[in-house]
């Protein structure tokens, strides 16, 4: 069983993105997102903190993209996404790249994290997210990148 990690309480460490947010972490991270203009700015701000970011809008997109980029260290997903659930394709990413830090995240009202998350998921975000917390995650994060291997 995993264990949600605590993470920073929003505004804790102010509004500029990356202050106090401890090293740069340069490494490929998959977001995916179905809201155009969150996606949008959750690419904007994890590239500022150096994150090499590949953004996908659903399911499909994300499968082609991990395909694309196989040196995955990290993903973001989005729980309901209009072409499968982000907690299926989470699963299938820890499968192709085992030691990929997930973070999933939520909207939903009423939309509880499973106390049973499987041992890939590293946190359960409640939207609207919080930079600090995201970051906080992925830094504490020793893993290293892990080749995905081919779905084909």
């Amino acid at each position: 069983m995993a264990e949600l990690m605590t993470v920073a309480s929003p505004g804790e460490w102010g509004s500029v993105p990356g202050a106090g947010l401890g090293p740069r972490l340069e490494a490929p991270l998959l977001l995916v997102e179905d809201n155009a203009a969150l996606r949008q700015m959750l690419s904007w701000e994890l590239s500022e903190l150096g994150y090499q970011v590949c953004a996908a809008s659903g399911c499909v997109q994300a499968r082609a993209l991990i395909d694309r980029q196989p040196l995955l260290r990290f993903a973001l997903i989005d729980i309901r996404l209009p072409d499968g659930d982000g907690r299926a394709l989470g699963a299938e990413l820890a499968a192709r790249a085992p030691g990929l830090a997930i973070v999933l995240m939520s909207g939903a009202h009423g939309l509880e994290p499973d106390p049973g998350l499987a041992p890939h998921v590293r946190a359960f975000l409640r939207k609207p997210v919080n930079l600090n917390s995201i970051h906080q995650l992925f830094a504490a994060t020793d893993e290293h990148p892990r080749q995905c291997a081919s779905s084909r």
